[in-house]
Formats: structure tokens, sequence, C-alpha cells
């Protein structure tokens, strides 16, 4: 039976830090699958499974190392709120149940190993206002605190939350596929077409994206996550975000898998989403069996 941890680092430009990080966790006795560095968005994806007695401690030492990251500092496109950023388990082949349990576990031990605040997300939240990770990041850093100090508090810790270190969030959650599209646009007309597929606004079910500035060149992104891939999958994304950028004068000039993603959710590899990738994708069950 398996279950995944699949942590988001606020740091993604220090190849010898990531490197750190993961040893962390290998020393803990954790199997790190993948590691997915973005120096623009200043991130890393970390892909680890281990047994579930296992995980909270294991990610407890990964919190510990991440907390000397300082946010004050951080500079990135991606969203976040703290250096651990966010800690999702993933239910493999095990119950949600079971992930619900360790990521509780988590979020109490990594706390105790490092005093930082936590909130539980997805199906381990314990009330409705933490369920959906996007309303937890709305305004940021600084408006969490603002909310936690009027009655948002953390579910667990009471000690102020700090600029430098944040909060983790901890969540257990479905398979998830992030995926990004690459434009020749301006960072405008990205936002616009993120909008025109995202659920929330009429989109695409089970789609959540941002429009994202990559450099001081005319080149920007819609990041997205297909929270339910069954329900929208990779093709079916990037040809809407293809059809958006056609429509707005831009041009598609590669997309990216973050991660690993379960074989059934692969692109086609004929499909233009697979072709147009920057770096070949790989399938969840080719790590885990090989």
């Amino acid at each position: 039976m398996t279950l995944l941890a699949i942590p988001n680092l606020s740091e993604g430009r220090r190849s010898e830090v990531v490197s750190s990080l993961c040893a962390t966790l290998v020393s803990a006795g954790a199997r790190v699958l993948d590691c997915h560095s973005d120096a623009v968005h200043n991130r890393s994806v970390i892909t680890l499974t281990g047994d579930g007695s296992l995980l909270p401690g294991a990610l407890a030492a990964l919190a510990t190392a991440a907390s000397t990251l300082d946010l004050g500092r951080h500079r990135g496109v991606h969203p976040r709120l703290g250096t651990l950023d966010v800690c999702p388990i993933v239910p493999y082949d095990e119950p949600m149940v079971t992930a619900v349990a360790v990521a509780h576990q988590t979020g109490t031990a990594i706390n105790s190993a490092t005093g930082i605040p936590v909130y539980f997300y997805g199906a381990a939240a314990t009330r409705p206002e933490t369920r959906e990770l996007p309303a937890l990041r709305r305004g940021g850093l600084p408006e969490l605190i603002r909310r936690a100090e009027s009655g948002l508090a953390p579910d667990i810790g009471d000690t102020p939350i700090d600029l430098a270190r944040g909060v983790v969030c901890v969540g257990a959650r479905d398979v998830l596929v992030a995926f990004n599209v690459w434009l020749r646009c301006d960072v405008t007309t990205a936002r616009k077409i993120a909008r025109s597929v995202r659920a929330s606004a009429g989109g695409l079910p089970g789609v959540r994206s941002l429009g994202l500035e990559i450099d001081d060149t005319p080149t920007s992104q819609v990041s997205m996550n297909l929270i339910d891939p069954a329900m929208t999958n990779i093709d079916e994304a990037f040809n809407a975000v293809a059809e958006g950028a056609r429509g707005e004068g831009a041009e598609v000039v590669g997309s990216e898998i973050v991660g690993l993603v379960p074989e059934r959710f692969m692109p086609h590899p004929n499909g233009r989403a697979a072709r147009a990738l920057i770096a070949p994708g790989r399938s969840l069950e080719s790590v885990l069996n090989g």
C-alpha cells in the first residue's frame, strides 16, 4: 500500500539547498521519487513515498531544514505562505481516511519540531474556511496574518505567524496534475487566458489557473492545477489554452508537467500537449516500479 507526500518548498534557484533538503528526507527514511525545481517560480516540488508511520517524522525534518529559508528575501512568481509552503498527503492506493490521519499527524509533528503554525486543508480541513487552498492563499501571507488575528487562527500553533517562515499548509487530497503552458505574450494577456479556462470563472471543470509573468521578455505562463484530471485532462487543458491564445494573438511556445503523473492521466503521446513539452513527462508508475 502506498501513500505519497508532495511538499512544495519556497526555493527553486539554489540547487545545493534543494539537494540538501531532499537529502534530509532520505536520511529520515523516505524514498524521494522526483524533485522538480523552477527558478522563475523559485519553488521546488518534491514527490516522496514512505510508510504512514514514517512520513510525519520525515516531513517534520524537512520543515526544520526549510525553516532556515527566509520568505522576506524570497522572490518568485508563485504564491506562497511559508518556506515549506504546502504539504499534501495523497492516498495513491490507500483510503482517504488514512491520508487524513497521516496529514493530522504530520501537522502535529511539524509544529512540535519547529513551532511553525499549521493550517489543515483539503480532506484534512477541520473547518470550511480552510478547505480550499486558494482561499487560504488569497492576499498572501500578510493578509493571512491579519485574518489569523481576526479569528482564522491556525489549526495547530499559538505562536504569532512571522514573515520569515510563514505557515505550513498540510492537506490530504486526491491526485492533482500541475501543468503549465508557456506563451509568447504579455502577462495581461496570459491572465485573461487563464481566467477563461478557470473553473471558478466558468471555464473547464476542475481547473485552477493563474497567468504569470516569466521574465522581462514577452513570455508568460498559464499555470494550472487540474484538481480532477479524470474530468479535465492535460490534453483538454492544453487545447483550451491554445485556443484562447489563438484568439488573443498569442503563441504557444511550450508546455510543462510538474512532477509525476499517474499513467492514466499522461497526455496522448501524439497530442499537441505532449509534442509541446519542454522536457519529457514521467509517469508515477514508471518511477515507483523502476
